[in-house]
């Protein structure tokens, strides 16, 4: 039937360019974003066939072997804190003030100091100087060549996160929701920013600027000089990783067991992944792979252009501390194993692993490598430095023909894992 008036031709035409037109408002006013970002169903995915870099049993990685060089039990109370390399010496700091730079290959003490005041976060340095931030809303600048206090900072409230050297500023948020820039050579107070909720992470560098996040669930870049918002990225739940740029893209994990990617130039989020767990530490960005340490036991390695999951590896214990990279290996701390494992990059095969062998005690800190050596600091009541030696050992090579069929030789026991469990058949 067509109308009166209006040929049937007519009708149909203007009915057909109403839908179109209908189609086009809706899709313009639909968010761009819900088409943009990349969303993840599950983690609980199968693992692609063709994760196995610098795997076969022809060319086993070499194991690692971890020989303990020292122990250093000078602090009458737990540490506060990582540990960090200053001045030639690893530094460290207890939570009723002590701080002690100790000689990283004989764990001698080189000078101890005593700020009087309790510190619950871990210091900063710059390399040659120390920054220690106390409950007492203060921030102390030491000599790391001696310890000698060289000025102090009065904050606004007490520090919520450890402080931050990057270029010529010190940074650090504190309870009353600022962040404060300080520069380092005279304790003056150079830039405030109010955030939008407390500051959850450390600051982190970008080029150009400083990117931090927030408790209510905000990440923020500022202008490194006058903390000038950059971009600013709301999403709703608490930022529990510190936020890590790489070629144009930041990355980080928030309290709604997610690890996502923003651009950096303007905050617009790339891709959404899930993990079983919340994720605390910083990630790591090597290559093109992404490496997040999770609550779940499990270390994730995500592709870190489009948030693929590539592969799961599972230690066995929380996981919440830092890594550290270092001669082509990841060094982590689980959480109450009392342990340090190493895994090879970029596969993360498990080749060598520390027993504190001390029941009551765990790690404490994240590893520090230094003079090709692994430190850590643990102690439920006092706090102990560890330093441990580590060495590859290469495996020997098999005998000619032992992988052909007509081998008469009996096959070798398989060695043992490296975590010392015994091997599966």
């Amino acid at each position: 039937m067509r109308r009166r008036g209006i040929p049937e031709g007519v009708s149909r035409r203007r009915g057909g360019a109403f839908l179109a037109a209908l189609l086009a408002v809706t899709a313009l006013g639909w968010p761009v974003q819900a088409w943009a970002v990349r969303r993840q169903r599950t983690v609980f995915l199968s693992q692609p066939s063709d994760w196995a870099p610098q795997v076969d049993e022809d060319h086993k990685p070499p194991s690692l072997a971890f020989q303990p060089a020292w122990t250093w039990s000078g602090f009458k109370s737990p540490l506060a804190g990582d540990p960090l390399a200053c001045a030639g010496s690893i530094v460290a700091a207890s939570r009723d003030g002590e701080i002690a730079a100790l000689e990283p290959i004989k764990g001698e003490a080189r000078w101890v100091a005593a700020l009087t005041e309790p510190v619950i976060l871990g210091p900063a340095s710059d390399g040659t100087r120390l920054f220690v931030a106390t409950s007492r809303s203060r921030l102390h600048a030491l000599n790391g060549s001696d310890g000698a206090p060289l000025w102090t900072a009065e904050l606004p409230a007490a520090p919520v996160v450890a402080p931050r050297v990057l270029g010529s500023r010190v940074l650090i948020g504190t309870a009353d929701g600022s962040l404060l820039s300080i520069e380092k050579d005279s304790g003056r107070v150079a830039a405030t920013r109010l955030l939008p909720g407390r500051a959850s992470t450390p600051a982190e560098p970008a080029p150009g600027a400083v990117l931090i996040g927030t408790d209510h669930g905000s990440v923020l870049a500022l202008e490194e000089s006058g903390l000038e918002v950059r971009f600013r990225r709301d999403i709703g739940v608490p930022i529990t990783s510190p936020p890590v740029f790489d070629h144009a893209r930041v990355w980080f994990a928030a309290a709604d067991r997610t690890v996502r990617c923003l651009r950096f130039r303007s905050g617009r989020e790339r891709w959404v992944a899930r993990t079983g767990a919340m994720c605390t530490a910083r990630p790591v960005v090597l290559g093109p792979y992404l490496y997040v340490l999770c609550y779940d036991n499990d270390i994730y390695v995500f592709g870190k252009r489009n948030g693929h999951q590539l592969t799961r590896v599972r230690l066995g214990h929380r996981l919440d501390a830092d890594a550290v990279v270092a001669q082509d290996h990841l060094f982590v701390v689980p959480f109450t194993e009392a342990s340090v494992v190493g895994l090879t990059l970029p596969g993360l095969q498990k080749v060598g692993r520390f027993d504190l062998q001390a029941p009551g005690e765990w790690f404490t800190t994240a590893p520090l490598w230094l003079a090709d050596r692994v430190a850590l600091g643990y102690g439920r009541s006092e706090g102990r430095i560890l330093s441990l030696v580590v060495s590859k050992q290469v495996a020997q090579p098999k005998a000619p023909g032992a992988n052909t069929p007509d081998a008469k030789a009996p096959v070798p026991a398989p060695p043992p894992a490296a975590d010392g469990a015994s091997p599966r058949p």
